[in-house]
């Protein structure tokens, strides 16, 4: 990943290694950028200093100092100049030269079944299926203390909530990272065990996430407050909410930015986008169903809502790879570049 700040405003940006050298505007000040390369070809493409600079001492290939032997520099020839070649002939030239080679993009990955079945197994790295497994037996378990811990009741209380809480914030951390990665073209989740995220980073997050559901459906919420009626106007913020979410979620994730929830910007992004955008909205609304059968359940049966959630949070990751998925494919309609 390349991260970097935009010189005029100073918004932070995150982006695969696969747009370096690509121009674009900021989301938030609308100045063209121009994503940095790699260190190591950014170091070797600097111009050459000039003239009147110190010349450094010549030094051999090799460093002999601890040899303990006088340092022999064979004598330099250089390159018969060539007419008409282009900058970026002379460019690979020099590289070569100098023992370089300019990065390969690494190959795209390929289904090896239909994408239809294939997305329904993106969840199955060892990380995801532990994270479900955890999602599926923690609660109980902490029910289970609770039951059991007499006096000891109200330390139990807030310490499996601490837990509870601390699971699901990472939950929600993956989710975000398999939309990040899934939008670089992987297509299975991402098995994040060594890279270990701080607790603020978790939060951040989180903060991020709930901040961007308030946003498109907290206009809704309040409407219907005040009126106390499910009328036109509050099915008109309904799916105003629905259809401008997933596209919001997106921008955030990848922009790495609250400047994604730019209402100018989301309409823009999703009207260059519009007939495959729809029925990423459709899976969003279907899950936001399936999320509001879950809660009658806890009336009826407490394992199968415990079940219930751990399938949701399955179906969620398939539907983040989607979504990374859906930038992946139309990043250059979408015209972010950063």
């Amino acid at each position: 990943m390349i991260t970097f700040n935009c010189g005029n405003c100073g918004q932070k940006f995150r982006l695969p290694d696969s747009r370096a050298g690509k121009k674009g505007r900021c989301p938030k000040c609308r100045n063209v950028i121009i994503v940095p390369e790699t260190q190591i070809i950014a170091d070797l493409l600097t111009p050459n200093p000039p003239a009147d600079a110190e010349k450094p001492a010549e030094k051999s290939p090799y460093n002999l100092t601890f040899l303990d032997a006088p340092q022999e520099t064979a004598p330099t020839t250089e390159p018969a100049e060539c007419h008409g070649e282009s900058p970026t002939d002379v460019e690979g030239r020099d590289m070569l030269l100098l023992g370089y080679r300019k990065p390969e993009p690494e190959p795209i990955p390929q289904r090896k079944l239909p994408w239809v079945i294939d997305i329904f197994l993106y969840p199955t790295s060892l990380l995801s299926l532990a994270i479900l497994i955890l999602c599926l037996t923690v609660p109980p378990i902490v029910r289970i203390l609770l039951l059991a811990s007499g006096s000891f009741i109200l330390i139990t209380f807030w310490f499996g909530w601490i837990i509870v809480i601390m699971l699901y914030t990472y939950a929600f951390w993956y989710f975000s990272t398999s939309v990040r990665q899934s939008a670089e073209g992987h297509l299975r989740a991402p098995n994040t065990v060594t890279d270990v995220p701080s607790l603020w980073e978790m939060l951040w997050q989180l903060f991020r996430g709930i901040v961007c559901l308030l946003f498109f459906f907290l206009p809704m919420l309040i409407y219907s407050g005040h009126t106390q009626s499910l009328d036109t106007a509050f099915w008109v913020l309904f799916g105003l909410g629905v259809f401008l979410f997933p596209m919001g979620l997106l921008a955030i994730t990848v922009l790495d930015s609250f400047s994604g929830l730019n209402p100018v910007f989301l309409i823009g992004s999703i009207f260059s986008t519009l007939m495959p955008y729809c029925p990423l909205v459709a899976i969003y609304f279907g899950l936001g169903w399936i999320l509001t059968r879950i809660g009658p359940l806890w009336r009826e049966s407490r394992i199968l809502a415990y079940a219930s959630i751990a399938g949701f949070y399955y179906l969620l990751l398939v539907a983040g790879h989607l979504l990374g998925r859906f930038y992946f494919r139309y990043q250059e309609k979408l015209n972010w570049e950063v």
